[in-house]
This record gives structure tokens, C-alpha cells and sequence, in this order.
């Protein structure tokens, strides 16, 4: 049997994901789980042969999960994310399904599955010397990857001039052009340094490093100019603590 477990915290994508499972009588699912930290201590304590992770969970990803796995399970990555493939096989995860997919989608995945369980030690060596290798490293994003056509864009955190929202869509900002993005204001808050990048606005983040000047912007507020000329807006919430951050009289 192999032996599963699923992390999700949708609860939806998690019924989807095990009416799939249900089909295939050689697989036996452990348990299911709707966080990180509970995924972590159930993996640890029934030692599935599989996981089926989500990445992008509140408090702890999925790429927390497999730094903090003490037991060497299989990882089958699901998000809804198409941004986070290439980091998601930095960590050698077997495969990387994108919702919503299909029956034929996933039945690949566990013919590939099969192959790799009739010796998967050499996987499993290879996935911990991955994860042990980002878990030396800064927690901080240091690239970011984007879909650009029919290609993935690689952009060192350094270029990035802001991350705004326009039009209620996101984007990332470069000094030659801009991307859009799929990730939310809030998660590249949560994995950017502090030291670099700072929340201007509900609407922006900034790369403190990438601002050539300010102007006032009335009523007491201000407006950062960028090195591509364009312009961002200080919020009036959040005036003070960039005041202080830039070294100005509060």
C-alpha cells in the first residue's frame, strides 16, 4: 500500500484531491490536514510514504513543511500558484500539479509515483540534500519567478524596484518593465527583507534602495520617486515609520 497524506487549507481542494485518491485501491490515505505545523506532526508521527502538499497555507507554506519534516516522505507540491514551480523542484519535489487539474493530470502523476517507490531512497537522499541546502540559506527571497509568455522569468530581488497593485492585479516592478503576478501583496510582504522592502501603502511595497527622492504629496504627505521615474504614494497610516526609516524629522 502507499500510505498518504493530505495537506490543504482549503477544504474544497482537499475533498477534490481525496475523491481522486479513493480511485486507486493500492493507495491508503493516513490523514488529512488543514495547516502546516499539523501536517508537520502528523507526517512526522505516521511516516506516509507520499505527501500531496499545498504551498501557499497562512502562518506556514508548504516549502516550511518539508524544511521541518523529520520523516523523508515523497512530495507531490498542489497550488494554484504557477510561480512557485521552479522553487518548488529546488526542493525535488516528484511533481508540481496546478489547480484546477484534471483525472488524466493526476493519474500521471501517480504513474510517476510507482516508478519512483520501487527505490526511493535515491529520491529521498537527493530531496533532503535539497531542502538542507535551503534551509542554510536566507529565509529572505532572493529571486523571484514569474510567468512571462511561454517562459519563466527569473528576477534577482535587487532589480525590483516595488510591488504594486493596479487595477486590483499585482505586479512587480523592474527598472526596463513590469510583470504581473499571481502572488498577493501580503505573502511577498511576509518573505521579503524588512531591511530592503517596506509597505508604503495597502496598495505598494518598496525597495527603500530603488528611491532617488521624495515630494510632497499634500497634506503633510509624501510620494517616493523611483529610479524609473515613476512615482508611489506614501499612506497617511504609515507616514511615521517611513518617515523614520528614511531618516526624516517625524
Amino acid at each position: 500500500m502507499i500510505k498518504v497524506i493530505v495537506v490543504d487549507d482549503e477544504q474544497p481542494a482537499r475533498e477534490r484531491l481525496l475523491s481522486f485518491l479513493a480511485e486507486y485501491d493500492e493507495i491508503q490515505v493516513l490523514g488529512e490536514a488543514s495547516n502546516g505545523a499539523d501536517a508537520v506532526g502528523m507526517a512526522n508521527e505516521l511516516k506516509p510514504d507520499v505527501l500531496f502538499l499545498d504551498i501557499q497555507m497562512p502562518r506556514m507554506d508548504g516549502f516550511e513543511v518539508v524544511r521541518a519534516l523529520t520523516h523523508d516522505a515523497i512530495v507531490v507540491f498542489t497550488t494554484a500558484y504557477d510561480e512557485y514551480a521552479i522553487e518548488a523542484f529546488n526542493v525535488h519535489a516528484l511533481d508540481y500539479l496546478l489547480k484546477p487539474f484534471s483525472k488524466d493530470r493526476f493519474r500521471q502523476s501517480i504513474d510517476q509515483l510507482k516508478k519512483v517507490l520501487v527505490d526511493p531512497d535515491d529520491y529521498k537522499d537527493r530531496t533532503r540534500s535539497a531542502v538542507d541546502s535551503l534551509s542554510s540559506a536566507e529565509d529572505y527571497l532572493q529571486r523571484v519567478s514569474v510567468r512571462d509568455k511561454h517562459v519563466y522569468a527569473i528576477i534577482p530581488v535587487e532589480e525590483i524596484l516595488c510591488f504594486k497593485i493596479v487595477g486590483g492585479l499585482v505586479y512587480i516592478q523592474t527598472k526596463e518593465r513590469e510583470f504581473q503576478t499571481d502572488t498577493t501583496l501580503n505573502q511577498f510582504e511576509k518573505r521579503l527583507d524588512p531591511r530592503t522592502f517596506m509597505r508604503i501603502h495597502r496598495n505598494a511595497i518598496v525597495n527603500l534602495e530603488k528611491i532617488l527622492r521624495l515630494m510632497p504629496w499634500g497634506q503633510g504627505r509624501l510620494a517616493v520617486v523611483l529610479e524609473n521615474s515613476s512615482s508611489l504614494q506614501v499612506s497617511r497610516e504609515r507616514m511615521k515609520d517611513f518617515k523614520i526609516r528614511m531618516g526624516l524629522r517625524v
